[in-house]
């Protein structure tokens, strides 16, 4: 059993605190983690899609540490994001990338350094869902078969490879300041097609949204914009 079927037996819903490295200093981001933490969030989570440099995520890891007694997830764009201090690590590969480089290629370079160093893996499959009129920094950063915030069938048929494929989970995620979030049809649709917990972000800007992801299906909520301001 993973960390996040552990903590779902414990809590039954989930919200995680996202801190991107490359938005604040080491010392700001565990001061931000300690108050996610006072607020009642169950796990922080650490990374961004610009983050390329190993001793920031390192100095920011340890930092968020100090601060916190709860879980520190990394979540990591390339192998290069990825930090001997954590203790756990989303495993993701981006699903709807058109890109080979995160669809095994990061992958595989990360695999050595999580054996490496015993970081304890939670295998993800991982969706961007376009849901704003301006492209998110994922939607720029990536090249992606496009799911818009209707195509349901589309997210579902991802849902159901990462599934089958024997991934632990799935992220839908509608990225960093996105306009809209994940629809709740969108997320209900995913929720009857799969077994496995469904994580949402991206859009989430207040508890009335994020309860309706729940209420959809959704097992964890994930604020970042929101928590940096």
């Amino acid at each position: 059993m993973n960390l996040l079927q552990t903590l779902l037996q414990e809590h039954e819903k989930l919200h995680f605190s996202l801190i991107d490295p490359d938005k604040q200093a080491p010392k700001k981001a565990g001061e931000i983690a300690k108050t996610c933490a006072d607020y009642g969030t169950h796990a922080i989570m650490i990374g961004g899609t610009t983050v390329h440099n190993r001793t920031l995520v390192y100095d920011t890891v340890d930092a968020v540490r100090k601060k916190v007694d709860l879980p520190v997830i990394l979540f990591p764009n390339s192998a290069e994001a990825i930090s001997e201090n954590i203790e756990y690590i989303l495993f993701m590969m981006l699903l709807n990338s058109t890109d080979n480089r995160y669809l095994g290629g990061e992958q595989a370079k990360g695999a050595l350094l999580v054996k490496k160093w015993g970081i304890k893996p939670i295998s993800t499959g991982y969706v961007v869902v376009s849901t704003s009129r301006r492209p998110t920094t994922i939607e720029q950063a990536v090249p992606l078969d496009r799911i818009g915030r209707d195509d349901i069938e589309k997210a579902v048929s991802y849902a159901l490879y990462a599934e089958m494929s024997g991934m632990s989970c799935v992220y839908f995620d509608a990225g960093s300041g996105a306009e809209q979030p994940v629809s709740n049809e969108m997320v209900a649709a995913i929720r009857d097609a799969i077994s496995i917990p469904i994580i949402i972000g991206g859009g989430i800007n207040d508890g009335k949204t994020a309860r309706e992801k729940t209420d959809a299906g959704a097992d964890v909520i994930v604020n970042g914009t929101l928590v940096e301001d």
